[in-house]
């Protein structure tokens, strides 16, 4: 697949910074990373991996150490830009990036939990799981394991993801909520559950991009995976009758006829990303690749646009979230008028640019074997 305008985003978003991303310890850059990275493998592009490296790079100060880290403060958003320093570990060899791996894993050793055993999303947010916070620190937690522990034991991963699936997971619909509170005490949560009120494409398109990345880091360790598989195929089956005939997902997914609801650009290219990749590891049936390539073309045919010579996302809820934002002060109370009128609807987003390019690198590796035959 050659689709100029998405070579032109690919090629064109990494020299924004500072327009559509910012040089910073952040999640969202991370997620831009991590996409660039995949380019680099899927394509042998060179300049992918100098981007990424040089950007992490430009965090480091001269004591080999990255100031912005705060490891005296817990949150899992925070892990989620180490994932990138593993690769750049494993071609350079530089001890820096293994040094903040090990600070890193450490805090680890330290961060709150639920009683179930669950990662608080953050201090500030105690006693919450919330479906963003497995893609943030499990792929991380389980490469660090697999790359430097000795005794490589994955079984607090699996028990936190079975956590999701038992806390968050509702039996009826056969969908995943934002997220839960363990304590009961928020006033976003159900009372009897403990569950917010709704589902968001994003948060359920965190989780299923989680357990593929996951799933593909424990493919050759001594680890029963079925459990995994389970719920990432029951966690799309469960999706899969809420997508639009245009192929991408509302915001608020099982509620698509409801007026101020609108199709969403990041949470359906996470989807796309984890079905594509999915069953190209062979977790997910031929067919669920075709049902996120739908996906994905939907989501370029509604909101890839050219302006001025740049190409634009749209589409893209800005941030989302739960409870009182510790930064503006906005109570966000999970409503789906929360989800639907009070966040922004961006341009060109990192939450949606990256799982873009994401999904785009395993578009290409799907049809590049039908392209080598083609030129055979």
């Amino acid at each position: 697949m050659n689709d100029p305008m998405l070579d032109q985003i690919r090629d064109h978003y990494l020299a924004s910074e500072g327009k559509w991303f910012s040089l910073r310890w952040h999640y969202i850059e991370s997620c831009i990373l991590k996409s660039y990275m995949d380019s680099y493998k899927q394509s042998g592009k060179e300049e992918y991996y100098v981007f990424v490296k040089n950007f992490i790079d430009r965090l480091y100060d001269e004591k080999s150490s990255i100031p912005v880290i705060d490891v005296r403060y817990y949150s899992i958003d925070q892990i989620r830009p180490a994932t990138i320093l593993f690769d750049l570990y494993k071609r350079e060899k530089d001890p820096k990036y293994k040094h903040v791996l090990d600070w890193i894993y450490d805090q680890l050793k330290t961060y709150p939990r639920t009683k179930s055993g669950s990662f608080w999303h953050k201090e500030n947010y105690p006693n919450q799981i919330w479906l963003d916070g497995l893609y943030m620190g499990q792929p991380f937690y389980v490469r660090y394991i697999k790359e430097f522990e000795k005794n490589k034991n994955y079984s607090d991963t699996i028990n936190q993801f079975m956590n999701v699936r038992k806390f968050i997971f509702n039996e009826e619909n056969r969908l995943y909520y934002h997220a839960y509170d363990e304590s009961r005490e928020m006033f976003w949560c159900d009372k009897t559950t403990g569950m917010s009120p709704n589902v968001w494409g994003r948060a359920v398109g965190w989780f299923v991009m989680a357990l593929v990345d996951v799933l593909e880091l424990l493919e050759d360790e001594r680890v029963d995976r079925e459990p995994l598989k389970m719920i990432l195929q029951e966690a799309l089956d469960g999706m899969l009758p809420y997508q639009h005939s245009g192929g991408m997902w509302y915001q608020v997914v099982d509620r698509g006829d409801r007026p101020g609801n609108y199709l969403e650009s990041s949470g359906t290219l996470m989807l796309a990303y984890a079905m594509l990749k999915g069953s190209r590891l062979g977790y997910l049936a031929k067919e669920y690749a075709h049902r996120g390539k739908f996906a994905f073309d939907g989501t370029i045919r509604q909101y890839l646009r050219e302006e001025n010579g740049e190409v634009l996302l749209g589409g893209i809820c800005r941030s989302a979230g739960l409870g009182t934002n510790p930064d503006t002060g906005k109570v966000r109370d999970g409503s789906f008028e929360y989800y639907t009128e009070n966040e922004i609807i961006v341009s060109n987003n990192g939450h949606g640019v990256a799982p873009l390019l994401m999904a785009y690198s395993e578009v290409k590796i799907l049809q590049e074997p039908r392209e080598m035959a083609s030129a055979d």
